[in-house]
């Protein structure tokens, strides 16, 4: 189906929208004759060709809505002439060439979203900075460059201010977070920015995301998060945070405050020292925590287990020792469970069968000893389970083959499991990676229904 000519008839139109369908081809030129024109949303169709530049001649026009319409070309110079334009929604599209410095002179824009258009590159125009009535500006994943104006820093009218995964670099001002108050979202992930987190950043009161991963940011966290109480997402990860002293993770403790947290994640940096005990005391909102890939030791806080709506714990490659607590087993939502490659030592806790919602569960490269529960039989909605490289001895338990979803990998290898494959294996003939049980001192013999797998692997 494609867009009618004749629509440019209807003069009286006010609202055009006809988004979320399977339109095709492209916009029809006679649009330009709806004069009275002041929204047209065509967004989530199968359109073609370039936007339209007698678009502009729809003079009223104050919102165009064209996302994921598989739309080319520039956006039009034309469209300088829009003085009522207040939201410019162009993602998931392929536009190229850069951002329009004419933009800058549309001071009724309030919202500008770009995002998506892997084509569209260049540096941020220092135009934007004149539009103080801006509270949105998203440019995600596109191909921009260089570093960010100073003056998009004093757009105080701003609450979301998105360039996730572009190429930009530089540092961020000391007093961002005084400059643009009514900031709520905050994401310049997967970028190369590096120097400090902005101290500044604390007073921006209603801050609720803080997501800065994947950059080039070193030292300590500065920033005192007690103030922010609508923090939802503070992510950090994959960065070069950290000093190497002992008090690395101390900006944990004024988390505590932030009622409404629910992801947490300083993952792959160079954090140092113990987890505080305040990670315990948490909000109960936390739905994920990851801490791995860094230098943490001492134990896994028994407390964590008072994080009772989880269903990420993430803390691998560490060097945390000590026992796995036998109140993890609380964690009844917990769905992915990334305890492996540290120094944790003593048994499986049998309450972990109490995790009926895991998917994932990986323990290996320990030191964890005695023998597998048979309670782990009770994760029916495990996909994966990697207990290897452990001091695991005894039997393999039979309800371990009786996990239905068990669909994916299932590695015992490289421990001390004695006795024989149980035939129930066959039961698992679904694994579509591996299955490995090799490095063991298991005996008889191998069970004929391991013919009927279907798996990549099988050692």
């Amino acid at each position: 189906m494609a867009l009618s000519p004749y629509i440019g008839n209807l003069s009286f139109l006010t609202h055009l929208a006809l988004h979320n369908n399977s339109i095709q081809g492209e916009i029809p030129r006679e649009f330009d004759r709806l004069f009275r024109l002041e929204g047209l949303s065509l967004f989530n169709n199968s359109l073609s060709g370039e936007i339209p530049a007698n678009l502009s001649h729809c003079s009223r026009l104050a919102h165009l809505l064209l996302e994921n319409s598989k739309l080319e070309g520039k956006v039009p110079l034309q469209f300088v002439s829009l003085s009522n334009l207040k939201t410019l929604y162009l993602p998931s599209n392929n536009l190229i060439g850069g951002i329009p410095s004419f933009l800058g002179n549309l001071t009724s824009l309030e919202v500008i979203f770009l995002s998506e258009n892997p084509l569209l590159g260049g540096n941020i125009p220092d135009s934007l900075g004149r539009l103080r009535k801006l509270t949105n500006l998203l440019l995600n994943f596109n191909n921009l460059s260089g570093t960010i104006p100073s003056s998009l820093y004093n757009l105080s009218s701003l609450v979301y201010f998105s360039l996730l995964g572009n190429k930009l670099y530089g540092s961020l001002p000391p007093n961002l977070g005084l400059t643009l108050p009514n900031l709520k979202f905050f994401q310049f992930a997967e970028n190369f920015f590096s120097w400090s987190i902005p101290v500044s950043l604390s007073n921006a009161s209603q801050l609720n995301h803080i997501i800065l991963f994947q950059n080039n940011f070193p030292r300590k966290v500065p920033v005192d998060f007690g103030g922010l109480q609508h923090l939802q997402w503070l992510s950090v990860g994959i960065n070069n945070l950290g000093t190497g002293e002992v008090d690395d993770m101390d900006f944990i403790n004024s988390l505590v405050n932030c009622s409404e947290l629910f992801i947490l994640g300083v993952g792959a940096n160079h954090f140092k020292g113990t987890l505080p005990q305040s990670i315990t005391n948490l909000s109960t909102t936390l739905q994920m925590l990851i801490v791995s890939q860094n230098q943490l030791y001492g134990s896994i806080p028994q407390g964590i287990t008072n994080l009772v709506n989880l269903s990420v714990l993430s803390v691998e490659d560490n060097q945390f020792s000590g026992s796995i607590p036998e109140e993890i087993g609380r964690l009844r939502y917990l769905k992915v469970m990334f305890f492996f490659s540290n120094q944790l030592s003593g048994k499986i806790p049998p309450s972990l069968g109490n995790l009926s919602a895991l998917l994932e569960l990986h323990l290996h490269n320990n030191r964890l000893s005695g023998v597998i529960p048979s309670s782990l039989g009770h994760l029916k909605k495990l996909t994966k389970l990697d207990l290897s490289k452990n001091d695991i001895s005894g039997t393999i338990p039979v309800q371990i083959f009786d996990l239905a979803d068990l669909s994916i990998s299932l590695n015992l290898s490289q421990n001390h499991l004695v006795g024989s494959i149980p035939r129930n294996i066959g039961n698992l003939k679904v694994l579509s990676d591996f299955l490995d049980m090799s490095d063991n001192y298991l005996t008889g013999e191998i069970p004929n229904e391991i013919g009927d797998f279907i798996l990549n692997t099988f050692t």
